[in-house]
């Protein structure tokens, strides 16, 4: 056998082994990451589906409490979508969601009585109702929610406190219609 030869198949075995042991790499790396993200059980209250009414899904998002973290989660529906934002913090940066609220959200439903920042930063990229209770809200969603849109409460209101009680009184609202 020459040298020639030699190298050639030694190039031809390295590639050969390097080629399978990155598919090996690849296919294990990938494996662990997915199972890395894969949540095992759905995350209490994000993006926790409540009901399906009507093939309305109903999802309690209460710990998106940013909206940045409302943004990651409109991200991830792909029907149109209803949002039920409650509001106690008017000085929250919104302007972020303008693109995602136009292409998305086709009613944005504002509970609290500081919704007047809302108004400005939606008006005119979407349906804008302005209510003061989630009660409301609620009830609005489903007067105009129709199959297959999402309702999602989502608060993005920079409130960790409230979380709990916030997703338990949706939750309640929601079997109530």
């Amino acid at each position: 056998m020459t040298i020639d030869k030699l190298a050639t198949q030694g190039r031809t075995v390295y590639s050969t082994l390097a080629g399978r042991q990155y598919s090996e790499i690849s296919r294990l790396r990938n494996e662990t990451l997915k199972s890395m993200f894969a949540s095992k059980e759905a995350a209490k209250h994000k993006k926790q589906l409540v009901a399906n009414i009507k093939g309305v899904k109903y999802i309690d998002d209460s710990k998106s409490i940013t909206p940045n973290s409302t943004w990651f989660t409109f991200e991830t529906i792909g029907n149109p979508i209803i949002w039920i934002l409650e509001i106690d913090d008017e000085n929250a940066n919104f302007l972020s969601l303008t693109n995602s609220v136009k292409e998305k959200v086709h009613t944005l439903i504002v509970v609290g009585e500081k919704n007047n920042s809302m108004s400005k930063i939606f008006s005119g990229l979407t349906n804008l109702i302005q209510v003061n209770n989630l009660s409301d809200a609620v009830k609005m969603a489903y007067y105009f929610a129709n199959d297959p849109d999402v309702v999602i409460y989502s608060p993005a209101n920079g409130c960790e406190e409230n979380i709990e009680d916030n997703a338990n009184r949706f939750l309640q609202l929601v079997n109530e219609l």
